[in-house]
Parts: structure tokens; C-alpha cells; sequence
């Protein structure tokens, strides 16, 4: 894994855990429905703030990242591959670390915006698995911006696209 100084680390985990926050909501149950699971808008979030009063965003996310991180992980397989939901351990440790959900749920369109600007380019993403690098090259902005590219482009053309990194050899 690239060696990243302590604040540019933190900056890119921080930019992470928005993009999966925002793939969520889009691959939500009431937007793609990419999968089964409608924790991720405001009657979702009433519905666990019963259960979990003081972290009912945090819940609803919880939840939409594992049923996310399965259907990745059925398009894509376990082994020898990492994806959005489902990175490298030493990372997914850190992102818990950085986690700050403010609870803000954006529309549908304003987290097709938010998606865009973070791609800052725009990519033909097709239908169903792509790999898009290396385990290694996860933190890296590039690779962020791949992502979001990839997904944009998936949920603006109404496609399931599922980009992963290979693990390394």
C-alpha cells in the first residue's frame, strides 16, 4: 500500500467515507436500488433513531454498507479483489477512525452533483465489473476520482457498474 503522509491520509480516508456515503444513498432502495435496503433517507433514519436515538445516521449507514458490500461482493467475489465497500483491512480500520456522519441525506440530484464533482472527469463506465487498479494504488486521489467517475456514470445511465482493484500478486 502507498505510504501516505498522516494529513493527506487523513484527507483521502475522509473523502472515502463521503463517497461511500453517497453511493449509498444513491444505490438505495428508492434511487437504483442496487440494493435491498431503504435505511438512507429520512423515513429510514426515523425508523432507527427508535432503536438507536443518538446514531440512527450512523445505523442506517452501517446497515446500507454491508448490503452494499454483498452485492459487490456477489458481482465481484471475495478473493483477489477490493472495492468501495469492501477495502483492505488496515483501511477499513482507519476509515472508522475519520468517520463523521453529519446526517445531512441529499437528494438523489444534489448526490449525482456531489458524485460529479469528485470524479472531475467522465468516464463510459460499463455494465457490471471493471477493474479500475491495484491494491496499492487505493489511496490515492486518482483513484478516488475513479471511482466516483465510474459510479456517476453507472447511476446516470440507469447501469450497474461494480469497480474494484485488484489485490496485488
Amino acid at each position: 500500500m502507498a505510504t501516505l503522509s498522516k494529513a493527506s491520509s487523513l484527507t483521502i480516508l475522509t473523502k472515502y467515507d463521503r463517497l461511500r456515503w453517497l453511493v449509498a444513498i444513491l444505490g438505495s432502495k428508492m434511487n437504483a436500488a442496487w440494493w435491498e435496503c431503504s435505511f438512507m433517507d429520512e423515513t429510514g433514519i426515523k425508523f432507527l433513531a427508535n432503536s438507536f436515538p443518538r446514531s440512527a445516521a450512523g445505523a442506517a449507514f452501517q446497515a446500507t454498507t454491508e448490503a452494499a458490500q454483498r452485492v459487490h461482493d456477489a458481482a465481484l467475489g471475495r478473493i483477489g479483489s477490493y472495492h468501495l465497500f469492501r477495502l483492505p483491512l488496515t483501511i477499513e480500520d482507519r476509515l472508522l477512525e475519520v468517520r463523521e456522519l453529519n446526517g445531512d441525506l441529499p437528494t438523489k440530484n444534489e448526490a449525482l452533483a456531489e458524485l460529479a464533482s469528485i470524479a472531475d472527469s467522465a468516464v463510459n463506465a460499463p455494465d457490471g465489473p471493471v477493474q479500475i487498479g491495484i491494491e496499492k494504488k487505493i489511496l490515492t486521489e486518482t483513484a478516488l476520482r475513479e471511482l466516483a467517475a465510474h459510479y456517476y456514470s453507472a447511476f446516470s445511465k440507469g447501469t450497474r457498474c461494480y469497480p474494484y482493484f485488484s489485490a496485488e500478486a
